[in-house]
C-alpha cells in the first residue's frame, strides 16, 4: 500500500517548499514537490528531494554517544540526562548560567525545534550568539529605509516591466522564482543581472552587468545621481513619502559617471544606460541577494539600492519593490517563547561571526559549556582554525544532530535528533516564499532516538524548572501561531488543510505607510544615527588586497547544498573556480590540486578553469566538511557596517600549485 503524506522542507530556503513524502509498508521511498502548492507547483530541487537520503543513511545517530578518552561509546540516555543535568547544575551553581553557551543557527527551519531556545531562557538565560552569518547587514538596512522587510508576493513579478537581479542566483537558490521572471520576459519586461560572477542566472538575463566586488553601492548612488540630475524622479511620491530626500541628493550628486566608473569597472554608458531604464520603463523591481551585504559596507550597500526606488516611486506598486527579506510571518508567530523571554535575565550575547575570538577572551563567568543545536558552527563560522582551537579548550560540549558533524566530532556528548519526517511541525520563512507549510509526521523515529522537544522537557523536569510549560509539542505549535489564528481566523487544523499567505503581503507598503519612525521611507534615518551609523546611505571603499594577497574570495552557495548539510558524505575535494588569465599568471593548470593561502589559514583544492569568473577573483563554494576542506579556514571575521554581519567576501587569497 502507497500513501502520500504532506509535509515541509525545513532547510534554510528562499523557496519553502511544500512537499510530498510517499510511503510504502513504513518506508519513504520519494519525496517530490506537492502540486497543489502555490508556489511549489510540483517542481523541487535535489536538496529537498535528498531528505529521504538522509533519513535512512547507515551513519545517522540513533543513541547517544559519549567520547571516552578519545574515543565513542554509546550510552544510555538516563546516563546522558544524569551527565547534563549534573554538569549544567555544577556550572550553574559555581559560576552562573551565563557560563553555558547555547549555539543555535540555521540548520533546521521549523518552530518546534525553537523548544531549545525556549529551555535556555527558563534555565535564566545562558550565553547565545547575535549578529549574523547570513543577511542581518541588509535586513538592518531595510530596517532603517522602510522600518522593516518585505518581499512583494512572488507572482506580482510578472507585473514588472524591468527586473534588476542584483547579486543573487536564483537558478541555484530560488528556483521557484525563476517561473516568474521567465513568465515577466514574455510579457515584456526587461532583465538585468548585475553580479561580479557570470552565474546560471545570466542565462535569464537580458543584459548582464559585471562590476568590481564590493562596489555595488557606488553604483546604485551613480545611478541616483543620474536619476536625480536628469528630473527622472517621481516627485509626488518623494513629497508624500520620502524623508531627507534633499540630503540624499546632496550626498549622491558627487557620484558623478567618470567617478563610478573609475570604481566599478562599469562604463558610463551603461550606468546611465541602467538609471534611464530602471527609472522610466516601470514599474522597476529589484531582487536582491546576499552576497552584495557581505563585505565591511553590506548595509550601506542595501541602503543605496533602496534609494533607487525611494527616489523614483518604485514603492507600493505593483511590480515594483526592493526584495531582501520578508519578515511579515514572524510578527504573528509567537506563543511559549516569547513568554519564556522574562526568564532570561541573565542572558549574555557575543557576535556569532567573532565565536573563536569570543571564547578566547571570555571572563567573568568563563564559558565551561558550549550546547550546540541546529548548527554546525565549526564548518560555518569564519576563521575556523582560530574557533576551533578555542572551541576545544572548553570543558564540555554537547551536540545535538542527526550525524557527526565536525563540531559533533569535537564534543565530549553527541545526542541523535528526530528529522522533519517523524514529528508534525510548521515551517515558514523570512525570505522569499509567503506561505506558511504544515509538515504532518510521516513515521516513528527509530528506536533510541528522542525529539528535541521530549528531550529538553525531560532536562527541564530533572533540572527542575519550575516554570518550564509541562505541554504536548502539538499545544506547544497551537500556542505558536495563537497570533496569526486571531488577525486571520486561520487555525492549527486549517494548516494542514491549506497553504496560508497573509494577504497584507501582497504589494507590501501600498498603503504609504512605513514601519519607521516618521510612518516614511527615510533616507535620513535618525535611528541609523542613534545607532552609530550614517543618517544616509553612503559608500565605503571595500577592503583592499595587500602585496600577497592579491586574489578576492567570494563563497557562493551550491545548487545542490544548503550550508554544510549536503557535504557530509563526500571525500571530494573542493573546485577553486578562476579564470584562465588568473590560472596562468599563477602557473596552474586545471584539474590539477592547488593550495590557496590567507592570513587565516590553507585549502587543498582543484583547479577548475571557469572563463564565467573575472581575473583576480577566485570562487569556491561554501559548504565542505573538514576532511574535504572548509573554504572558512580562509575567511577572516571581519564585521560589516551594520547588523554585525560576517563579512565573508573581504578575504584575500593567493594560489599555488602543490
Amino acid at each position: 500500500m502507497k500513501e502520500h503524506i504532506k509535509i515541509a522542507c525545513p532547510l534554510d530556503c528562499f523557496d519553502g517548499c511544500s512537499l510530498i513524502a510517499s510511503v510504502v509498508d513504513g518506508r519513504v521511498v520519494s519525496i517530490r514537490g506537492d502540486r497543489n502548492h502555490p508556489l511549489t507547483k510540483g517542481v523541487c530541487c535535489n536538496k529537498g528531494m535528498d531528505i529521504a537520503k538522509r533519513q535512512y543513511h547507515p551513519e545517522r545517530i540513533v543513541s547517544p554517544r559519549k567520547k571516552t578518552h578519545g574515543r565513542w561509546e554509546d550510552i544510555s540516555w538516563d546516563d546522558a540526562l544524569y551527565e547534563i543535568t549534573e554538569k549544567l547544575t555544577a556550572i550553574k551553581n559555581q559560576y552562573g548560567s551565563p557560563a553555558v553557551m547555547h549555539f543555535s543557527y540555521s540548520g533546521y527551519g521549523g518552530l518546534i525545534k525553537s523548544v531549545d531556545e525556549m529551555f535556555f531562557n527558563y534555565f535564566g538565560g545562558v550565553t547565545v550568539p547575535h549578529g549574523s552569518l547570513c543577511r542581518r547587514a541588509g535586513l538592518s538596512a531595510q530596517n532603517y529605509d522602510f522600518g522593516m522587510a518585505k518581499w512583494h508576493d512572488p507572482s506580482d513579478i510578472i507585473h514588472s516591466k524591468t527586473i534588476i537581479i542584483w547579486g543573487k542566483n536564483p537558478a541555484f537558490t530560488s528556483i521557484h522564482l525563476v517561473q516568474y521572471i521567465k513568465q515577466a520576459k514574455k510579457n515584456g519586461a526587461q532583465v538585468v543581472l548585475i553580479d561580479p560572477l557570470t552565474t546560471a542566472t545570466a542565462k535569464l538575463a537580458d543584459v548582464h552587468i559585471s562590476l568590481k566586488p564590493g562596489t555595488d553601492g557606488a553604483l546604485a548612488l551613480g545611478m541616483a545621481s543620474e536619476i536625480m540630475k536628469n528630473n527622472m524622479t517621481d516627485s509626488h511620491y518623494i513629497k508624500k513619502h520620502v524623508l531627507g530626500f534633499q540630503r540624499f541628493k546632496h550626498y549622491a550628486k558627487d557620484f558623478n559617471t567618470d567617478r563610478v566608473e573609475n570604481i566599478t569597472g562599469i562604463t558610463k554608458d551603461n550606468i546611465q544606460w541602467l538609471a534611464k531604464t530602471y527609472s522610466q520603463n516601470s514599474p522597476s523591481c529589484i531582487i536582491l541577494g546576499y552576497g552584495l551585504q557581505r563585505y565591511r559596507n553590506g548595509g550601506n550597500t542595501i541602503r543605496a539600492i533602496d534609494a533607487l526606488a525611494a527616489v523614483t516611486g518604485n514603492i507600493g506598486k505593483s511590480g515594483a519593490g526592493v526584495n531582501y527579506g520578508n519578515r511579515t510571518l514572524s510578527r504573528y508567530v509567537s506563543g511559549e517563547l516569547a513568554k519564556s523571554y522574562p526568564y532570561a535575565a541573565n542572558r549574555r550575547t557575543f557576535i556569532v561571526s567573532k565565536l573563536g575570538e569570543f571564547l578566547e577572551t571570555v571572563n567573568n563567568p568563563p564559558v565551561k559549556c558550549i550546547f550546540v543545536t541546529r548548527a554546525n558552527p565549526l564548518v560555518q563560522v569564519p576563521n575556523i582554525n582560530r574557533t576551533l582551537k578555542a572551541f576545544q579548550t572548553i570543558d564540555f560540549k554537547i551536540v545535538i544532530d542527526m550525524f557527526m558533524t565536525d563540531t559533533a566530532k569535537y564534543a565530549d556528548l553527541v545526542l541523535p535528533c528526530t528529522s522533519i519526517l517523524e514529528e508534525e511541525d510548521i515551517i515558514f520563512n523570512t525570505m522569499f516564499s509567503p506561505y506558511i507549510n504544515f509538515s504532518n509526521k510521516v513515521l516513528e523515529a527509530p528506536e533510541g532516538v528522542l525529539s528535541e522537544y521530549e528531550l529538553f522537557s525531560k532536562l527541564a523536569d530533572c533540572l527542575e524548572l519550575r516554570n518550564y510549560p509541562r505541554i504536548g509539542a502539538k499545544e506547544y505549535l497551537k500556542r505558536a501561531i495563537e497570533p496569526l489564528s486571531e488577525a486571520f481566523h486561520v487555525s492549527y487544523n486549517d494548516l494542514k488543510d491549506t497553504s496560508f499567505s497573509i494577504p497584507e503581503n501582497k504589494i507590501p507598503w501600498k498603503d504609504g505607510h512605513f514601519f519607521t519612525p516618521s510612518g516614511k521611507y527615510e533616507l535620513f534615518s535618525e535611528t541609523a544615527l542613534k545607532d552609530g551609523q550614517s543618517p544616509i546611505p553612503v559608500f565605503i571603499d571595500p577592503e583592499g588586497q595587500s602585496n600577497e594577497f592579491t586574489l578576492r574570495l567570494l563563497t557562493p552557495h551550491w545548487k545542490d547544498s544548503l550550508h554544510s548539510q549536503h557535504f557530509a558524505f563526500t571525500d571530494e575535494r573542493p573546485k577553486v573556480h578562476i579564470s584562465e588569465i588568473t590560472m596562468k599568471n599563477n602557473h596552474l593548470k586545471n584539474g590539477e590540486p592547488a593550495k590557496v593561502s590567507s592570513k587565516q589559514g590553507n585549502l587543498i583544492v582543484t583547479v577548475e578553469c571557469d572563463n564565467n569568473i573575472e581575473d583576480n577573483i577566485i570562487m569556491i563554494y561554501q559548504g565542505w566538511w573538514h576532511k574535504s576542506g572548509s573554504v572558512n579556514v580562509l575567511t577572516d571575521d571581519c564585521l560589516s557596517d551594520m547588523g554585525e554581519m560576517a563579512a565573508y567576501n573581504e578575504c584575500f587569497c593567493k594560489i599555488e600549485a602543490c
